[in-house]
C-alpha cells in the first residue's frame, strides 16, 4: 500500500518532470525539495554498494553515479514503485555492471586470452565462483604478498597504483612488476585448473607480454 510519504514523493518528482518537459516554471524551492529526496536516500544507497562492491571509494562513484542515472531518468519513472526502490534498483544494477566488470580485469591484464572463444566459458562463471577459482589458484602458486595483490586486483578491482600504495611496495615497479610476474604463474595454474573443470586450457594465454 502506498504511503503518505510515498506519494509526496510521487508529487515531487512529476512536478520537477514537468518543469523538465517545459510544461510547468522551474520552482526554486522544487528544487530544493528534490535535492532533500535524493539526500535522504544518500546513506542507504551507499551502503548497499558498499555491500556490493566492499570498497569504500568505489561505493561512493557508484552511489553518486546512480543518483545521477536516476535524475536523469526521472522522466521515466512512473511511480510503479517508491521513489526509495526505484532508486534503489539503479545502484543495485551499477553495482552488478561493475562488479562483472571484474571478471574482464583478467582478460584486460592479459591472464585470459582476450580472442579466443573459450573465453567466454570463463567469463559465464558468477562472481563468487570465478573468485574461488582465482583464490585456489593463487594460494597454489603465490606467496602471501602476491596472493593479497591478486585479491586486490582480480576481486576488488582495484587500480594498480593503488595496490603499490596499499601494500606499501617499494620497488620501481611497484604493484605493475609485482602483477606481472603473478600472471605468469597464474596463466600456468589457472590453465590446469580450468581443464579439470572441462572448460579446456585454449583461452589461456601461451605466452605472457
Amino acid at each position: 500500500m502506498e504511503t503518505g510519504l510515498a506519494r509526496e514523493d510521487a508529487a515531487i518528482i512529476q512536478r520537477v518532470v514537468d518543469a523538465m518537459n517545459g510544461t510547468a516554471p522551474t520552482d526554486p524551492g522544487l528544487i530544493d525539495q528534490l535535492d532533500g529526496l535524493f539526500a535522504a536516500q544518500q546513506p542507504r544507497i551507499y551502503r548497499l554498494c558498499l555491500r556490493m562492491v566492499r570498497d569504500p571509494a568505489r561505493a561512493e562513484e557508484l552511489a553518486q553515479d546512480a543518483m545521477l542515472t536516476a535524475y536523469q531518468s526521472l522522466p521515466r519513472y512512473r511511480g510503479d514503485s517508491t521513489f526509495s526502490t526505484w532508486l534503489y534498483g539503479i545502484a543495485r544494477n551499477l553495482c552488478l555492471n561493475a562488479i562483472r566488470r571484474r571478471g574482464e580485469l583478467l582478460s584486460e591484464d592479459g591472464v585470459v586470452e582476450v580472442d579466443d572463444p573459450g573465453r567466454g566459458a570463463l567469463s559465464q562463471l558468477r562472481q563468487h565462483e570465478r573468485e574461488a577459482l582465482l583464490t585456489a589458484a593463487s594460494q597454489a602458486v603465490l606467496d602471501p604478498l602476491e596472493q593479497e595483490a591478486v585479491y586486490l586486483r582480480y576481486v576488488e578491482g582495484m587500480p594498480q597504483e593503488t595496490i603499490t600504495e596499499v601494500l606499501g611496495i617499494e620497488d620501481k615497479s611497484g604493484a605493475r612488476g609485482l602483477l606481472q610476474r603473478c600472471r605468469r604463474k597464474l596463466q600456468r595454474e589457472l590453465r590446469s585448473r580450468l581443464a579439470l573443470l572441462g572448460h579446456g586450457s585454449s583461452f589461456i594465454r601461451g605466452t605472457m607480454l
